[in-house]
């Protein structure tokens, strides 16, 4: 069935430069994407999101639509944090529930549709569990002691020169390592006590009054589709200036608004899971699409024996996602339905990814990476992507 989510209409744009440390980012503009300019971009540099965030934007308006979009993101930023104090999202998890404001009831209609479209491969009740294994401590989520702050936001004392200094400072400090040490695996009776709770059938929620209502223990979490609504949130703030072109590279989610003003498609290179220096292939982008990648590869637990545990968990299991799968690239028109897919898609594994996309070709394209390393695209592919690196099969949806 199609998605209800993608009745929105689908429009315009922001632009990202790719940043040297980004060891996150998994889709990348290749360097040719920008040769023969003729038209000279603004750009914006913000962390928000535990992510460093780069825009780019061409048109006589691009100023103003860069101040409203990075006001957006940092408003989205603290709207949705689960650790910050405060929040939306913290509240409703201490609360045990809520009336939601537009931006999270929306998140919410998209999360338990991806529930049901993917049979809970994607739960965004995932939450206790995340913090079980340490994921929200280490990669950017400090718990509930964390508390809201406006000392360097914009229009503070701080002047916007610090304040973006700041922001590098953090970003380079969260984005120095992929990986952390941890002490202590959970056990398996650890893990079956809170498995319950991951559950989103057990959510309820009424979309005409927006009140949602959590059972006890229960926590959400927007994660999985955070970014990808926010890179959709600049692209219609993009559409509303006007502007020519652009994109939005949100820590590996990149989305793209028109074409270069040489008129040339965008181009953008996925990283190589085995090689994270290199590009598994490169992609071109039709106008108004995005792609966005995941794989556990990116972020990842170590325990004292050097056994890794990625943080995609598989909601059915409570562990961290193991199979035949290294990395997945959604592309498709809409941000956050790209970044629930590609989550979604992580947990499934190849064979049953494949099968999701046949019953859904006519809204998303897909690149899946496999431990065999073969890629795999859908056919509405095979005319856009190539790779020098490895075999690339294309699966139809017949």
């Amino acid at each position: 069935m199609p998605f209800k989510y993608l009745k929105r209409t689908i429009t315009p744009a922001a632009i990202g430069a790719m940043m040297a440390f980004s060891m996150l980012i998994s889709a990348t503009l290749t360097p040719a994407a920008y040769a023969g300019q003729n038209e000279e971009p603004q750009t914006r540099q913000l962390f928000a999101m535990t992510t460093v965030m780069n825009l780019k934007a061409y048109g006589k308006d691009a100023g103003a639509a860069l101040d409203e979009a990075e006001e957006k993101i940092r408003s989205l930023d603290s709207l949705l944090s689960t650790g910050t104090k405060g929040s939306e999202v913290w509240q409703i998890n201490h609360d045990g529930g809520g009336t939601l404001s537009d931006d999270t009831a929306k998140l919410t209609d998209l999360s338990l549709q991806l529930y049901q479209e993917t049979n809970g491969a994607f739960d965004f009740t995932i939450y206790p569990i995340m913090k079980l294994w340490g994921f929200t401590e280490f990669f950017g989520e400090s718990g509930d002691e964390t508390e809201s702050s406006t000392e360097n936001a914009p229009g503070h004392e701080a002047s916007a020169q610090t304040e973006s200094k700041t922001q590098t400072e953090a970003a380079a400090d969260a984005l120095s390592s992929s990986e952390h040490l941890i002490s202590h695996v959970p056990t398996k009776a650890e893990i079956e006590a809170l498995l319950p709770l991951v559950d989103s059938s057990k959510v309820i929620y009424d979309p005409e009054t927006k009140k949602l209502t959590l059972p006890s223990g229960v926590q959400i979490d927007f994660g999985g589709i955070a970014k990808g609504y926010t890179s959709q949130a600049v692209m219609d703030i993009y559409q509303k200036h006007h502007l020519t072109g652009g994109l939005a590279d949100l820590g590996g989610n990149i989305q793209v608004t028109g074409n270069k003003p040489d008129g040339s498609p965008w181009r953008v290179g996925i990283e190589d899971p085995a090689d994270t220096s290199a590009l598994l292939g490169i992609l071109t982008l039709s106008e108004d699409s995005t792609v966005i990648t995941s794989g556990g590869y990116e972020r990842y637990l170590v325990d004292q024996d050097g056994k890794r545990y990625p943080h995609i968990i598989d909601p059915s299991t409570g562990y961290p996602v193991k199979n035949d799968l290294s990395s997945v690239s959604i592309i498709c028109k809409d941000g956050a339905l790209a970044d629930g897919l590609s989550t979604s898609l992580c947990v499934m594994g190849k064979e049953k990814a494949i099968s999701f996309w046949k019953a859904h070709s006519d809204q998303f394209e897909m690149v899946l990476f496999d431990t065999d390393q073969t890629i795999t695209i859908s056919e509405g592919l095979k005319d856009s992507f190539i790779s020098d690196r490895y075999e690339v099969e294309t699966v139809s949806a017949d």
